[in-house]
């Protein structure tokens, strides 16, 4: 583990690598270190939790064990209450990335995976991390919806909805202009950000946003409006 904490580090980015399989995690050390990253290993969640507990990291990546599976979103919650730092999870069971990205993973890869492909992901997550969007708040509350930035979740009349990096981001942008619609170029403007064909990916996270805050009957309504964009109405 490295000894020493983020006051005493250099320009290059450090990633906590959880991963029990000796053989996988040479290739992700490897292939963070051709990201860019230095790294310290982990050999299972329980050692990383431990570790975060104490020293700071700009990337958390888990390659997720049959071990841990049953136990994917306790550590996922885990790492958000730790650290708000990316977490990208390299994972064999593709029917779970949904909930996944929904307990608090920012980025998703199936294992066996492409080293190729987590070169890109993690300096995407990076790039993401350093986003110029101001976010909510560490708590805020609106008209009885209480927003909760440490965690990203949103609670209401007793209902609660969690939400990823990227999906909290967009919604810190939105209640910073409730009531006013903001275009895509407005939004990208002011700091969101989601890889590749972000204008196109902005109504998938936007159609996202409406699902979890719905079923919470918050007193919003996430509106959209040709030509005008997207809007956070307060009732």
């Amino acid at each position: 583990m490295q000894d020493q904490d983020n006051g005493g580090r250099g320009e290059r980015p450090i990633a906590l690598l959880i991963e029990t399989d000796e053989a996988y995690r040479a290739v992700i050390t490897a292939s963070l270190q051709l990201a860019g990253c230095r790294v310290d290993p982990a050999s299972t969640a329980d050692a990383a939790l431990s570790v975060l507990e104490k020293r700071s990291y700009d990337l958390v990546v888990w390659g997720v064990s049959s071990g841990d599976s049953g136990r994917r979103c306790e550590v996922i919650s885990e790492v958000r209450l730790l650290t708000e730092v990316p977490l990208v999870l390299v994972d064999g069971s593709p029917d779970v990335a949904q909930i996944d990205l929904e307990s608090g993973a920012d980025q998703w890869l199936p294992k066996p995976f492409v080293p190729g492909a987590l070169i890109g992901a993690v300096r995407a997550a990076l790039r993401k991390a350093a986003s110029p969007v101001v976010g909510v708040a560490s708590r805020m509350e609106m008209r009885g919806m209480v927003l909760d930035g440490k965690t990203r979740r949103v609670s209401c009349r007793g209902r609660v909805a969690a939400f990823t990096r990227q999906e909290w981001d967009l919604l810190s942008i939105l209640v910073n202009y409730p009531n006013r619609y903001l275009g895509a170029r407005e939004i990208l403007r002011l700091g969101w950000r989601a890889g590749d064909h972000e204008a196109e990916q902005l109504r998938t996270y936007v159609r996202r946003l409406r699902q979890k805050l719905e079923p919470l009957e918050a007193p919003c309504q996430l509106l959209s409006e040709h030509g005008l964009g997207y809007c956070l109405a307060f009732t």
